[in-house]
């Protein structure tokens, strides 16, 4: 597999753990397991919302929570712009606060010069 460069945007953990169905897949989450990010413009709280979510082997989406609102906008406009931007699994803690559970980091592909 070929190398690719990256950088590092923002690590942070993920957002609204408690609202949704994070515990319903923590025990199928690894440490380097990528999520997949899902923009919400109709989101009512934040119109640069972004679901974190994870997808099972089988295919079935899990929403786990979202990216923290000051990280949003961001992203966002890295996202709409066509630049690579990923979700990686950095920490995984089943026996803390529900907000400190799941950490991650977001990470933009660099091109090949």
């Amino acid at each position: 597999m070929e190398k690719r460069d990256e950088k590092v945007l923002n690590e942070f953990y993920v957002a609204g753990v408690k609202f949704h169905h994070l515990m319903d897949c923590i025990d199928e989450i690894e440490t380097g397991d990528c999520l997949a990010l899902r923009l919400e413009p109709e989101n009512k709280y934040d119109s640069n919302a972004i679901a974190i979510e994870f997808v099972r082997g089988d295919g079935s989406v899990v929403m786990t929570g979202y990216v923290p609102r000051k990280f949003s906008a961001q992203t966002t406009a890295k996202i709409t712009v066509g630049k690579a931007v990923f979700c990686e699994v950095t920490e995984i803690n089943k026996g803390a606060k529900p907000w400190e559970r799941l950490k991650v980091a977001l990470k933009e592909v660099i091109p090949s010069e």
